[in-house]
Order: C-alpha cells, then structure tokens, then sequence
C-alpha cells in the first residue's frame, strides 16, 4: 500500500510540473481544478514540489474580490535540457532551463561523417559547453536532431539520404554523449520551438533542403507504423512531374526545397532579387507560392490542423503570408478564412533545430526531476 501511495504520489507531481511547464504560473486552485485534484492535495504536492527548489512563487493572480492568490510557476533554474542538430556543415548547441528558455546557444563548423572520432567531438563540444555553463549536474537530458529516419525502439538510423546512411546503431552516440538521450528526425525536433499553450496539436512543414515535416497531437509527436509520419515531402504535388532524389516523380520535395529558389544555397540573394522585383524571381517564387498551397491544403483537408510552415524557406515566409493565404483560398472552399496557415515564429536558422532538440529532450526527460 505504501508503494501505491508513492507511486499516486509521484504521479500527482509529475501532472502538476507538466500542466505548470506548458501552461505557466497558476494559482493552486487552478492547477487543482485543471487536474481534478482536492485542495489538500494539491496544497502538498505543491508546498513539497517548492521545498525542492522545483517550484517557485510567481506574480499574483488578477484579484477576484479579497486578497490576490499568488501564482506557482516552474523554476527554470532548477533543471536543463540540451540539444544537438547535426546538419551538413555545421554542429549546432542548445541548452534550455525547465522553462524551455534558451541559455547557451552556439555552433561549430564541421562536417558531419561516421566515423568515430566524429562522434567523439561531438560528445567533447557538449561536455565542454556544459563545463562553461556549470549545468552538468542539472542536465536531464539530450535531445539530438538528426537528417532523417530514425528508429528509437530498434535504436538506429534507419536511413539518411543526406550522408548516405542506412541501418546504423545510435550506439555510436550513445558512447560519445553519456547522459540519457534521445535521437529524432530534423524535422520533428523543429516541431517542438513551436510548441505553445495554445498550440498543442498541428502539422509543422519543414522547407529545408530535403522537404518534411511532423505532426504534434495533444503535444506529443505522432510517429507511425515506419516513423514515418510527417513525411509530406514525399507526397505528391504533380504526378509524373520532376523527378524527386527518392526515384518518384512530381514529390513535393521537388516543387519545394530551396534549391528550387536558389541553387546556389544562397536564399538571401534570391530574396534580395525578389523584393527588388526581378521577373524571373517573381515568377519562380509565385509557382512555388501555388506548390506550397496545393501543400498545405491537402494537409488541412486530411487533417484539420493548424499548419506551421518552417525550416530555410519558413524563416523568409512571413511578408508572404497574406499571398500564400490568398492562393490557398482557391484550393480550400470549406474554410471561410485561410486562418490556419503560419510562417515559423523563430527565425534564427543556425540554433533553431539545436534549440528544438532540446525542447523535445525537454519534453521527454523533464519529468526526472520529480524523485
């Protein structure tokens, strides 16, 4: 009975801290009313939570007549995460508090290969990082991001088009980075920056060089039978179109990747001859305007979500909205107002996949920290 009674125990505080880190300050009744539990209940868990340093008073709450309740809210000091996005020039890092606030970002230029002493360096930027910082001894855990399929229940790589691998062990990282850890496509770490209160369940496009994308319910990442899911970049725009890197023909990844704007990777220029009104800019950015709404409107009619548009193309989306919105409006007839289509709200590129790995990290081990 007394190992029933901790386990409803622990459970209780682990609900409380979750509905507090994704909803932010409350007051008890609140965090009672939100998770059906009694007052005495909450009053315990949450006085003990706070003699742990979890936990902290906040501002007080608007007053309702009488004396203001004051909120409780997560101390983001109490605990980080840490994020790693692997791309093919760069090594990026994250760490973030309880909070999901950012602390340390930074990047290292080099290219990724597997080899070991790859993975060693990888493993020793973490550590000296977490050195300067002095968060080793609070870090939960590691969150890494990485260009394609993987699976965490065999524990591999499935495949990555972009380094060329297929079936390799992520026992490779796990003897270079000794903390608990998880590893997950780039696409459905980006996902996780624009997790919000409000925003809980949604399909987030990613339009970086290889097209894709994940899908957030309640959030939590919907993964599929092949983890798998969120792979819009290999649907199909145009059938019998340009021939997609997968051997397909007409996959949006064809229609949509940024080498379609620039092929020379550089999208600054490309938006540079746009805002100047090029006609050739013009014209390739309103037939991938036309592509990406075809896009998103199939998404929406198959899954009535929000729809968050990110990654190199996301980050310069934003002016553009209202034209994107405008082009959707003429694929979807069921919605009075294309009121459900977002540009990507972070818009630094070089930490944000670091900075999403480590939200998700944060997502999967935050709730160690209830002992």
């Amino acid at each position: 009975m007394l190992e029933n009674a901790g386990n409803v125990k622990e459970n209780n505080q682990e609900r409380i801290f979750s509905l507090l880190r994704r909803k932010g300050g409350l007051t008890k009744q609140e965090i009672g009313t939100s998770l059906g539990l009694s007052m005495p209940t909450t009053l315990a868990n949450v006085n003990e939570l706070i003699e742990q340093g979890i936990l902290e008073g906040g501002e007080a709450a608007e007053s309702t007549g009488g004396r203001r309740a004051r909120k409780i809210q997560v101390n983001g000091k109490a605990g980080f995460s840490a994020g790693i996005d692997i791309t093919t020039s760069q090594v990026g890092f994250a760490v973030t508090n309880l909070t999901g606030e950012a602390t340390v970002k930074r990047s290292v230029p080099f290219k990724f290969r597997d080899e070991p002493e790859v993975y060693e360096r990888i493993g020793a930027e973490l550590e000296q990082m977490l050195k300067r910082g002095r968060l080793k001894s609070r870090l939960l855990g590691v969150g890494i991001s990485f260009p394609g399929i993987i699976d965490m229940q065999a524990e591999r790589i499935v495949r990555s088009h972009i380094f060329g691998l297929e079936y390799v062990s992520l026992d490779r990282f796990h003897r270079a980075i000794p903390y608990p850890m998880i590893v997950e496509n780039d696409a459905n770490c980006l996902s996780f920056v624009e997790l919000r209160a409000e925003r809980s369940d949604y399909v987030y496009i990613s339009l970086n060089r290889t097209v894709g994308g994940a899908i957030v319910q309640k959030g939590q990442l919907m993964t599929g039978d092949g983890f798998r899911t969120g792979e819009v970049g290999h649907m199909v725009l145009v059938p019998g179109g340009r021939t997609c890197y997968c051997g397909k023909k007409g996959c949006a990844d064809a229609y949509l990747s940024p080498n379609v704007l620039s092929k020379d990777a550089s999208l600054d220029r490309f938006f540079a001859r746009l805002q100047q009104g090029e006609e050739q800019a013009v014209q390739v950015w309103d037939g991938y305007l036309e592509h990406l709404a075809i896009l998103t409107t199939n998404l929406r009619m198959a899954l009535d979500m929000e729809i968050v548009i990110g990654g190199e193309v996301g980050t310069y989306l934003k002016p553009y909205m209202n034209v994107l919105r405008k082009k959707a409006s003429e694929y979807d007839k069921f919605a009075r107002d294309i009121d459900y289509l977002h540009a990507v709200s972070v818009n630094r590129r070089e930490y944000t996949g670091a900075l999403g790995a480590a939200l998700l990290a944060l997502e999967v081990f935050g709730s160690s920290i209830i002992k």
